[in-house]
C-alpha cells in the first residue's frame, strides 16, 4: 500500500512539472512587454527537459507506461532540445564559391583599464585574431578605435588597407571614452552597395545595423545587431553570502532581468519588421544577450535559420564568463543558404564572449 501512494506520488510529481515544462514551453512566444513573466518561464525551460529526462529514466528503469508522459512532454519541445544541443559530421572540404562569416563581441577590445593586461597583450592578440582570421564578412560588436593610437586603431588594422570594405556606426550616447569610436562594425571582402542603422530608440546604445553586398552578380544583406544587455554583474551573484546582502542583490537581478526581457522584446520586433522588407537574402549575426529559449530567439527563428543549430556541436556555449552555460551570440541565414559548418572559438579567450564562424554555401 505505502509503495502504491509513493507511486502515485512521483506520477502527480511527473504530470505537474510536465504541465509547467510545456506552459513554460508556450511562453517562450509570448511577448515579455506583454506579460514580463513570461520571460521568467522561459528562462526555467533547461531545468524542465532536465526533469522529465530524470522521470523518463526512472519510468525506463521501473518499465512502467508512465514512461510516455515525460517522453511526450520532451517530444513537444524538442527543438528547444535541437536549441540547446546538437552534433553533425564534420565536413571536412570547405565547398568552391562558400561564404565565411565571423561573428565577435570584441569588448571594446579590452581598452578599459580593468581588462588590460601587461603590455596590452590581450588586446594585440585579439585585434591580430580578427584581423588575420579568413572570414569573407566579419560583424563585431563593441568595436573600439583609436586612430592615433598604436595598439587600438583597429578599424584600420582589420581593413587591411582597404582589402575589406567597411561600415561602422557610432554609438555616441554611451561614448565614455570620449575620443575614438565605439560601436557596431561590419567589414566585407566584397563591395558594400548600400547600408543603414535599425535604431531601436534615440538614447540606447543598443542597435543594428546592414550592409547590402554584392557578391557576383547576387546582392546580400547582413545585419548586425547587439540586443540590450542583461547587465548582470556576476561577480556580485557569486559573492552575495549575507542575508540583506544576498535579497539586495537578487531583488536589483531581478529588476534587470525584466527590464532586459521588455527591452529585447521590443527590439527584436522592430528588427523583424525590417528584416520583412528586405529585398535580398539575410545573414543575420550579433549580440543576443538572451539564451535560446527566450522571445527574442523565437522570433528570429520563425524566419530565419540557425547556423549552431543546423551545422553546429555540443552546446556552443558562448559566453567567456562565471556564467559559462549562456548561447547569446548568434548566426541566423535565410532560406537561400545552406550552412555548411559552424564554430564556436572556445580556445580565443581574449573578450568576454567567443566568436563564431560559419561557412554557407547558396542552395
Amino acid at each position: 500500500m505505502e509503495k502504491q501512494f509513493k507511486f502515485k506520488k512521483r506520477l502527480i510529481f511527473n504530470a505537474v512539472v510536465s504541465i509547467f515544462t510545456c506552459i513554460c514551453y508556450f511562453s517562450a512566444y509570448i511577448s515579455p512587454q506583454n506579460y514580463w513573466i513570461t520571460g521568467f518561464l522561459a528562462l526555467a525551460i533547461p531545468l524542465c527537459i532536465i526533469f522529465n529526462f530524470i522521470f523518463l529514466l526512472h519510468w525506463f528503469l521501473l518499465k512502467s507506461f508512465n514512461v510516455f508522459l515525460p517522453l511526450a512532454t520532451i517530444l513537444i519541445g524538442f527543438n528547444f532540445l535541437q536549441s540547446t544541443l546538437n552534433f553533425h559530421w564534420t565536413k571536412e572540404e570547405t565547398p568552391t564559391k562558400s561564404l565565411k562569416v565571423l561573428s565577435y563581441n570584441v569588448q571594446v577590445f579590452n581598452v578599459y583599464s580593468h581588462l588590460q593586461d601587461k603590455d596590452s597583450n590581450s588586446s594585440k592578440n585579439m585585434i591580430n585574431w580578427v584581423a588575420e582570421n579568413d572570414a569573407d564578412i566579419k560583424c563585431l560588436q563593441e568595436v573600439y578605435n583609436e586612430e592615433d593610437s598604436k595598439v587600438f586603431a583597429t578599424v584600420k588594422r582589420i581593413s587591411k588597407k582597404g582589402k575589406y570594405k567597411k561600415f561602422l556606426t557610432p554609438v555616441t550616447s554611451n561614448n565614455r571614452f570620449k575620443v575614438g569610436f565605439f560601436g557596431l562594425a561590419i567589414f566585407s571582402r566584397f563591395p558594400i552597395i548600400n547600408s543603414g542603422e535599425v535604431k531601436f530608440t534615440a538614447n540606447s546604445s543598443n542597435t543594428a545595423i546592414y550592409a547590402d553586398i554584392l557578391r557576383g552578380k547576387d546582392t546580400i544583406r547582413v545585419y548586425n545587431v547587439h540586443f540590450q544587455s542583461m547587465s548582470i554583474d556576476e561577480a556580485r551573484i557569486v559573492k552575495a553570502q549575507q542575508y540583506e546582502e544576498a535579497k539586495k542583490t537578487y531583488q536589483d537581478l531581478f529588476t534587470r532581468l525584466k527590464n532586459g526581457f521588455q527591452n529585447r522584446a521590443w527590439q527584436v520586433n522592430m528588427l523583424e519588421k525590417h528584416i520583412q522588407k528586405c529585398p535580398y537574402p539575410v545573414i543575420l549575426c550579433g549580440d543576443f544577450n538572451d539564451t535560446p529559449y527566450s522571445y527574442t530567439y523565437t522570433r528570429i527563428k520563425k524566419n530565419l535559420n540557425n547556423a549552431f543549430e543546423h551545422a553546429g556541436n555540443g552546446f556552443g556555449f558562448t559566453f567567456n564568463g562565471k556564467l559559462f552555460f549562456l548561447r547569446i551570440d548568434n548566426q541566423f541565414v535565410s532560406d537561400y543558404f545552406e550552412v555548411h559548418s559552424f564554430k564556436t572559438h572556445r580556445n580565443i579567450p581574449y573578450s568576454d564572449h567567443f566568436p563564431t564562424t560559419a561557412i554557407y554555401t547558396n542552395k
